[in-house]
């Protein structure tokens, strides 16, 4: 009985964790991509220190959510840039402005984290995302990829691949926020940018 039971375990296993998948694409293959003008959908993550970072709790604030893996060559090229303009914008608006760079390697890739963090000189929050759980949530289309959120937690500005974040042009949004508050969603989707990337 006992050998039987030993034999069949890795098939209940393996059942139980296809059973979980294809709930999990169920429950979210009807949420709808983010796109600009929408409410970013809220989540809470642990950083690679170990701290929280909940996305309502920035309310208030602009928002750059960052999403970006250790193996992407666009990810790398883009992330002095964003190091330089964090502490551009830290210095200019205090803690009105925060960049959350959420990090989608896999389970099998978190020890990389660290390393690249070190190498490139950041040290802006970085939550830890192994389960691909915001991937979903937001719907991603791939990485490097950002949203603009302004003070009101609404999207106002998505970009779709790296973007050189010392370029006046890349900054627009951010400044205005910044400047002038956030504004109705109706003014966020009349504005029609490309990508900019300067890359």
């Amino acid at each position: 009985m006992k050998s039987k039971m030993g034999e069949k375990w890795p098939y209940l296993v393996a059942a139980g964790v296809v059973v979980l998948i294809i709930g999990y694409v169920i429950k979210t293959a009807n949420i709808t991509p983010v796109t600009v003008g929408m409410v970013a959908p809220d989540f809470t993550l642990s950083t690679v220190d170990g701290k929280s970072v909940k996305l309502s709790e920035l309310r208030g604030k602009v928002v750059m959510l960052n999403f970006w893996a250790t193996w992407c060559k666009p990810c790398r090229q883009e992330m002095p840039s964003m190091e330089m303009m964090y502490h551009g914008f830290k210095n200019m608006a205090g803690s009105n402005f925060d960049l959350v760079a959420v990090n989608e390697n896999n389970v099998f890739y978190q020890g990389k984290i660290k390393p690249f963090l070190q190498k490139f000189g950041i040290d802006f929050p970085v939550p830890v995302d192994p389960m691909g759980t915001l991937d979903h949530l937001y719907k991603i289309t791939g990485v490097p990829e950002t949203f603009i959120i302004d003070q009101k937690g609404v999207v106002a500005e998505h970009v779709i691949g790296p973007r050189d974040w010392r370029m006046k042009d890349s900054l627009l949004t951010i400044r205005n926020l910044l400047d002038h508050g956030p504004q109705a969603p109706s003014a966020y989707l009349a504005v029609k940018r490309d990508g900019g990337s300067g890359y």
